[in-house]
């Protein structure tokens, strides 16, 4: 069941925001700013049920100017706690500051980056389709289709009190022989560092039209500040 499970997550990881939602950058923030989620993941698969909880930082880390653009390093670091057992993932990547935001596709114009598994060397990233890549492709994905705007609800917590929209809408993907299926919701607000206040995604993975997979990914804020610093300081 374990290595069933963490199969899955990659899975989840890499395909839910493929599938057309803006991820977890709705703006681009001063840098050095960055925010903490706690991540609550429920799967179902195989007949049965899990819950794991884990964290994830967003952060920008630097500025550089290649080719005469503007451009950010934007770091993810999740941790899952899975057996007992934390499984840290980093990603660094330098995206032209022009494509960062609402309504862009940073992935599509990622200068270069970086990603460390574990205890691992962290390795720079060639291929943006390949496994190393799977938090890039969750964090940094295009504009949603069939988009949908919620009413306002008041979020209370880390950020303070605030009136927050929301975002929603579905999609689909396919990664080697499955199908993912998408439905997103991101609350949104200015004060949040990358717009972000809280998400919750939903999503299904079909083997040959079947469900093999479902589950929810919630992103909930602890945590902020603007004095940021890089896990991967070394890589350019």
């Amino acid at each position: 069941m374990r290595a069933a499970f963490l199969t899955s997550l990659c899975i989840v990881a890499a395909a839910a925001p493929s599938a057309r939602a803006d991820g977890l950058i709705y703006q681009l923030p001063v840098d050095g700013a960055q925010i903490r989620y706690d991540i609550e993941l429920t799967i179902s698969v195989a007949g049965q049920d899990l819950d794991l909880k884990g964290s994830v930082v967003v952060s920008s880390v630097g500025q550089t100017t290649v080719e005469n653009e503007k451009c950010r390093w934007i770091e993810f670091k999740m941790i899952m706690n899975a057996d007992g057992q934390e499984r840290i993932t980093i990603t660094k990547a330098l995206i032209p500051e022009a494509h960062i935001g609402k309504g862009k596709s940073p992935m599509e114009h990622l200068v270069r980056a970086w990603a460390k598994e574990g205890e691992g060397e962290a390795q720079e990233v060639k291929d943006f389709k390949s496994p190393q890549a799977t938090l890039l492709r969750a964090f940094l994905a295009a504009p949603p289709k069939n988009v949908a705007e919620l009413a306002n609800v008041e979020i209370d917590g880390k950020l303070g009190k605030l009136e927050c929209p929301g975002i929603t809408g579905d999609g689909e993907f396919d990664v080697e022989n499955s199908t993912i299926g998408i439905h997103y919701e991101n609350r949104l607000h200015e004060k949040a560092p990358f717009g972000v206040v809280s998400a919750v995604w939903k999503f299904d993975i079909k083997n040959n039209g079947q469900v093999a997979i479902a589950g929810t990914l919630k992103f909930i804020p602890t945590d902020s500040n603007t004095t940021a610093l890089s896990d991967l300081p070394d890589k350019k």
